[in-house]
């Protein structure tokens, strides 16, 4: 039987989800690999990143003429990342 994926906001509860989304929202396009350097090198990124994917979250694709791969957040995976961040200022200030 195949996992269902959660789209809603219990889709975060899993461990560097939120970290992933802050990172691609401040830097932008990537290659996985930087993912990997600078969220978490947890043998785990590559599905937490599909599951992002299918939550409509990014976008995940193999560059031409290369095997990297670009990670990009969709334009619903900006919106979630601005509310993640409005929400970390919020938790920030006293």
């Amino acid at each position: 039987m195949e996992e269902e994926i959660e789209t809603t906001v219990v889709g975060f509860e899993e461990k560097h989800t939120i970290s992933i989304m802050l990172f691609l929202s401040i830097n932008g396009e990537c290659k996985k690999i930087d993912v990997y350097r600078n969220v978490s090198s947890n043998p785990r990124i590559p599905d937490k990143l599909d599951r992002l994917e299918a939550m409509g979250l990014l976008t995940q694709r193999v560059t031409k003429g290369s095997r990297a791969v670009t990670v990009e957040l969709t334009p619903k995976g900006r919106i979630v990342a601005d509310k993640l961040i409005e929400l970390d200022k919020i938790m920030r200030t006293d």
